[in-house]
């Protein structure tokens, strides 16, 4: 779906609240009550506004408020009544428009505040107002002028509201105008909205509307949570940011009507905008007085389901067929009437071609989902005149003239005319480079490329624009023959060329000098000199700009050619021969041996043929040549051979031998006792593979490269067991790995000594070798040692020294016939578990919580199943010696 703004209008912001920034918006107005003698009574009424909700940075309405009363003829302080709060009420959006998606939370709350004031007849009258501080700082026309080093004394913008009583000199009994609504209007941007904030004059005065400057206010509040009394007038404005003014507080696209106090336009870019609303009180032509009502706006975003959108108008007028582009939302059925009595409905946003068949204006309307609640329309006006063809001509392009400009545009619709005309000219540096003259003329300060644009209108409405790129010099732009090279028997046609955007500049041409040249005013002389000689074409323009330009031409009787040495090159490569003539002319490349041409220009890359072949490269320029050879001899690379991959056991050596030259170079070296030798000893650690670089000194000086892998097999991983303790009298099988085959030796007890898991019977202390062989061949050995206890059981030290010295750091049960463990746990004497594991011979290393546990006696337990499945339980004391 496409996203447009929305404009939320109302009398407070819908927003974040910064520190203090609570009152945001209000009004104060009058209404006369009575007169006794010199006495006059007013009611004045205060309204602020603030949004819903509370929190550090939202301060409520205050409950009472300092009304501060001065006299206009010396801004002097008459008194500051405090006054309660009349009631507090609560809005909200009323009606949201249900299409939209993601319509606003709008809350916002309204205190009035109501007082009557009696007050002295005076000659200039009284000025009653309240102040707040702290406007939102993040406000998009206005410029933030707190202090961040004290906010208290210098908090920023803030707000003061006031109204004017009349003075003797004017209408006593008059009551001011107050504004009618107090309400949230949604309106969605880009298109044209429109909020009626028109005020009521209790007294039928006439009002006229203007958006005017918004007022500063004062500081922060006091500990009550009462704003202090105003500060007596005059107040001052509040800066505003550019390019927004009092006078545009939501841009040039946005104005109030003066008659009806409609504002209306476009939104603005998203955002918070202070905007203030006055309101001219006339009676019988006179000024009463000036009532304002000072209001933020919130711009922000907002999501319709359907929007249709296309141009306002198609005036360009440029044919019957009008290209209507639908600019709305995707995925829709579209339904258009053209204004001729033709409609059409499609699924299609491409852009539409109609045809009308007669001159006029028609109104085109657009709908999308056209019977669907949620649906929109859009209207525009095509203008139907054609043909509307501008013309602009345009000459003298010279700085020291001036420049032409003559319209030539036509319309051929009978019933329209061109009525305006508006030339640019497209010059930067002055803002008077325009005219309204359908003929016009104008003076360029210097040489430049400029942009002249020529708009048109007609009376019918139509326009089009027509931009044309000219180039302003102080010299033309002249074209001609480079320098070059000419035969002496040969004649030559030199040209000259003035052109400006692709357009030929008329103009008159001179060649100097006058030597054996023909046709020598035009732009294309013919010329056959004998010795070199360098002509100069001057051309004239038609307003007397000149311009030359030099060219030299380099007369040869012979030509001088020089290419590469003979040499010899290897079979199958392919080369690069190069011609150094001395001159710019064309070369080519031929085989001496059948005269065939193979190539052209300076440089020819080519395979020779074997054994041997001549190039001969030729120059000609026109009536003139000269050439030169060269001889390539053809000789085979040599055949290096590095020997067939092996594999090797770790620890080995083997010689490794190659062949095919004269010289060679194995790499990489280091495991290597000759590596510039054919033949070398290699001592590899892993697999490498070893690359033999083989030159000869038959003429191939190219190396030729061999590599031969040789795999080592890593150290065999002879693996014969933990060292491991058994049960007295009870068979023990051995299991080993690590190769293929084994050999266990002694052979005592064993049942079979060639296998990986021989079962033993042996009935003491003894240890096992065995000897593990790969696949390849390779050998290992490992041993065992065995320790008969009798078991089953689990057997426990007495004591532990954990210092570190490597010798009995660590408490552990020692099981024998143990099959499974439950747990083993250690505690201090005081009942507090030191170590709990039930990992197979794993022990406590004397500490707790990462600290060294005291020297003392320790209860243990330890509890697993034997061999048998029975459970075995065995508990005791251990001392931690240090």
């Amino acid at each position: 779906m496409k996203r447009t703004l929305i404009l939320l209008l109302f009398i407070l912001l819908i927003g974040n609240m910064t520190k203090a920034s609570h009152i945001i918006g209000g009004e104060m107005y009058y209404e006369y009550v009575s007169r006794n003698g010199d006495n006059i009574t007013y009611k004045v009424t205060l309204k602020l506004f603030r949004i819903c909700g509370s929190g550090a940075n939202i301060a409520e309405l205050p409950d009472k408020v300092y009304f501060s009363i001065f006299n206009k003829g010396n801004n002097t302080m008459h008194s500051s009544p405090l006054v309660d709060r009349y009631n507090k009420v609560t809005k909200n959006l009323g009606q949201v428009d249900p299409c939209i998606v993601n319509p606003p939370n709008i809350c916002f709350q309204i205190g009035t505040y109501v007082q009557d004031i009696t007050l002295p007849v005076n000659s200039a009258g009284w000025l009653i107002s309240f102040q707040s501080c702290c406007r939102d700082n993040s406000m998009q026309n206005i410029v933030d002028t707190r202090n961040p080093n004290n906010e208290q004394q210098f908090p920023g913008n803030g707000a003061t509201y006031f109204t004017e009583l009349p003075g003797s000199g004017g209408i006593l009994d008059n009551s001011s105008p107050h504004f009618a609504k107090d309400e949230a209007v949604l309106v969605c941007a880009n298109k044209k909205f429109s909020y009626d904030f028109s005020a009521i004059d209790p007294d039928s005065d006439s009002i006229v509307y203007s958006f005017c400057d918004a007022y500063g206010g004062g500081y922060t509040t006091n500990q009550t949570g009462i704003p202090q009394p105003s500060d007596p007038p005059p107040y001052g404005n509040i800066p505003y940011k550019s390019p927004f003014t009092g006078g545009s507080p939501l841009g040039i696209e946005a104005v109030i009507d003066p008659k009806t106090g409609v504002i209306s336009g476009i939104a603005p870019s998203a955002g918070k905008y202070v905007v203030t609303v006055c309101a001219y009180e006339y009676r019988n032509g006179t000024l009463l007085g000036i009532h304002r009502k000072d209001f933020h706006v919130n711009v922000t975003t907002c999501v319709r389901e359907v929007v249709a959108a296309m141009p306002e108008k198609y005036n360009d007028c440029s044919s019957y067929t009008v290209t209507f582009i639908n600019n709305s939302t995707e995925g829709k059925t579209y339904t258009w009437d053209f204004g001729d009595g033709t409609t059409l409905t499609t699924t299609s946003t491409e852009p539409l071609p109609h045809t009308y068949t007669r001159d006029g204006n028609y109104n085109v309307k657009l709908w999308v989902d056209k019977e669907s609640n949620c649906g929109d329309s859009a209207m525009a006006v095509a203008y139907v005149y054609p043909m509307l063809r501008p013309d602009p001509r345009i000459s003298g392009f010279c700085t020291n003239t001036t420049t032409v400009f003559t319209d030539n545009s036509t319309t051929s619709s009978v019933t329209d005319a061109i009525n305006y005309y508006r030339w640019d000219f497209g010059d930067e540096t002055t803002d008077t480079d325009t005219s309204r003259q359908k003929n016009a003329s104008y003076q360029y300060s210097g040489p430049g490329n400029y942009d002249v644009i020529l708009q048109l209108k007609t009376t019918q409405g139509c326009e089009r624009s027509d931009t044309t790129h000219i180039v302003i010099y102080d010299r033309p732009p002249l074209t001609t023959t480079g320098d070059t090279l000419l035969c002496i028997r040969n004649s030559l046609q030199l040209n000259a060329e003035s052109v400006v955007d692709g357009n030929v500049v008329n103009g008159t041409y001179t060649w100097t000098p006058a030597y054996n040249i023909n046709n020598a005013n035009t732009a294309t002389p013919t010329i056959y000199p004998k010795i070199d000689t360098a002509y100069t074409v001057t051309f004239r323009d038609a307003t007397g700009c000149t311009n030359s330009q030099r060219i030299a031409i380099d007369v040869r009787d012979t030509l001088i050619i020089r290419t590469s040495a003979d040499s010899t090159v290897c079979t199958g490569d392919e080369i690069r021969l190069r011609a150094y003539p001395d001159g710019d002319y064309p070369l080519t490349w031929y085989n001496a041996g059948n005269n065939t041409a193979i190539g052209e220009g300076e440089v020819l890359t080519i395979v020779p043929p074997a054994p041997a072949v001549t190039y001969i490269v030729r120059g000609e320029l026109g009536g003139c040549d000269g050439f030169d050879d060269v001889k390539l001899t053809i000789v085979d690379p040599p055949a290096a051979y590095a020997g067939e991959d092996t594999t090797i056991c770790y620890g080995e050596q083997l010689m490794l031998q190659a062949s095919g030259g004269s010289n060679y170079q194995w790499t990489p070296a280091v495991t290597l006792t000759s590596p510039r030798s054919a033949n070398t000893m290699a001592r590899p650690t892993d697999t490498t593979q070893y690359i033999v670089t083989v030159t000869d000194v038959l003429g191939c000086p190219k190396p030729i490269y061999d590599t031969v892998q040789v795999n080592v097999v890593p150290p065999v991983a002879a693996f014969a067991g933990n060292d491991t303790i058994v049960m007295l009298n009870r068979p023990f099988q051995l299991n080993a790995s690590g190769g293929i085959s084994y050999i266990w030796t002694p052979v005592d007890g064993l049942d079979d000594p060639n296998v990986f898991n021989p079962t033993t019977t042996i009935n003491h202390d003894f240890t096992y070798t065995v000897t593990v062989y790969t696949a390849e061949g390779c050998v290992g050995t490992d041993n065992i040692k065995i320790r008969f206890i009798e078991g089953p059981d689990i057997y426990v030290p007495t004591g532990f020294s954990p210092n570190g010295d490597g010798q009995n750091d660590i408490f552990r049960p020692l099981p024998v016939g143990i099959v499974q463990m439950d747990f083993f746990r250690v505690y201090d004497r005081w009942g507090k578990l030191m170590y709990s594991s039930t990992q197979y011979l794993q022990g406590w290393n004397g500490y707790y919580n990462g600290e060294p546990a005291s020297v003392g006696t320790y209860v243990w337990v330890v509890q697993g199943k034997n061999i048998d499945n029975e459970t075995v339980i065995r508990k005791g004391t251990v001392t931690l010696v240090r």
